[in-house]
């Protein structure tokens, strides 16, 4: 039997394989951005945070994306943004490699990349439906979940090896850029959603938000994966700072935490690919304790391989959850919409982990990482205790796996 159907189909090899070197492209970004600011500004996590914030705060208008991936055709877009991505990374590389860079030209570059990746990413993701059946949605779903978290390992391990710095890092993410932008090139299928006229913005914003009210379980699954991001996953800004501070290894340590997030996730979500559908709701609920347990886990860190252990366990709970979420989404939501829809799911979590890294970011330097993993975990885990109390869509979704309206009692 086929664990992973979804590479039968042609189409989806490409868009995958084009996915996952622009995922580790971004990687390799966000690690060379963190890298660069931390030693160009003196060592300071808030000033990481700011970086951080540039490259994820797009994602606060990432509906315009979605609008964007509705009203054009989505392969041209998905090749149109991973080229503008290339010329990003282009000119960081130039601007390393020649001594030039500064702290103000990095945070600029990070938000202008964050723009482009607020346009891609509802691409990918209503492409995905389009190349494989809906029987296959699922593995499809999981497998590009391998791919956007999974990928955090590969693009730092080769830094590692190659060249622990940020110039690397550029560079590794220029190769994995180009690999990207060729690989979405023989893709034969042609998509659009429901978006007739770019004009009428609000109008088709409104569409998307329209159906999030009018289906309750899906809005639950987005604000349960707005506390998680929030509160659990926005631990970038504190990473450099945590590794010199507590680990007495600044840029290995970094490395090695920002390898184990990503094996962590790859693990978790190859997994996911494999196991059957009947089993999602109880990896959801399992997935979101482990997210809040985890990050305990890096609080009490002293050495790199405790951190390099909470790594692991941080990146696979919260890659598995993040990626059950998108499946669980994509299940219901038609086509039509399904652009606007992931936009507004990325503008959930991508918004919020840029608001909150840059007040981590701030706030470490005063309070230490340690006490910042420690305390919103807590709070993440009081929250998922309160979706098993009262809520009756968050009980129906762990136990079926589905964000499918119940039918009304007879």
């Amino acid at each position: 039997m086929n664990k992973l159907p979804a590479f039968k189909y042609r189409d989806f090899r490409y868009l995958w394989v084009a996915s996952t070197c622009a995922q580790i492209a971004l990687w390799t970004l966000l690690l060379g951005n963190a890298q660069a600011v931390y030693q160009i500004s003196d060592k300071s996590s808030a000033w990481v945070g700011v970086s951080t914030f540039a490259s994820m705060s797009p994602f606060l208008i990432a509906p315009i994306g979605g609008v964007i991936s509705d009203r054009f055709e989505r392969r041209a877009v998905a090749l149109v943004s991973r080229s503008a991505t290339l010329v990003v990374v282009a000119v960081l590389l130039f601007l390393a490699l020649a001594g030039l860079m500064e702290v103000w030209m990095v945070i600029s570059l990070a938000l202008l990349q964050g723009l482009v990746r607020s346009v891609q990413m509802p691409a990918d993701q209503a492409l995905i439906a389009n190349v494989v059946p809906a029987t296959e949605r699922g593995n499809a779903i999981a497998l590009q979940s391998m791919t956007q978290h999974g990928t955090r390992a590969v693009g730092p391990l080769i830094v590692l090896l190659l060249s622990p710095g940020y110039e690397g890092a550029y560079a590794v993410g220029a190769v994995f850029s180009v690999i990207s932008v060729v690989a979405i090139l023989p893709m034969q299928l042609r998509s659009r959603g429901g978006v007739t006229r770019m004009g009428a913005f609000v109008k088709n914003i409104s569409e998307g938000i329209s159906y999030v009210k009018a289906t309750p379980p899906v809005l639950a699954v987005f604000v349960l994966v707005f506390a998680h991001c929030a509160l659990t996953m926005s631990f970038d800004s504190m990473l450099p700072g945590f590794a010199e501070d507590n680990l007495h290894s600044e840029t290995h340590g970094f490395l090695i935490m920002s390898i184990g997030v990503g094996i962590g996730a790859l693990v978790g979500t190859f997994m996911l690919a494999i196991f059957s559908d009947t089993s999602r709701g109880v990896l959801f609920l399992g997935s979101a304790v482990l997210s809040g347990l985890s990050p305990i886990l890096m609080a009490t860190a002293t050495s790199v391989p405790m951190a390099a252990n909470a790594a692991v366990l941080m990146g696979m709970s919260q890659g598995m959850m993040m990626a059950l979420a998108s499946i669980i989404i994509q299940d219901v939501v038609p086509d039509e919409v399904r652009g606007r829809v992931m936009s507004l799911n990325a503008m959930s979590a991508g918004g919020i982990m840029a608001m909150a890294n840059l007040g981590f970011g701030a706030l470490a330097d005063r309070i230490g990482a340690p006490t910042l993993f420690l305390i919103p975990a807590l709070a993440f885990l009081a929250i998922v205790a309160l979706t098993l109390l009262i809520g009756g869509h968050y009980r129906r979704i762990y136990r079926t796996g589905h964000a499918r309206i119940a039918p009304a009692a007879a």
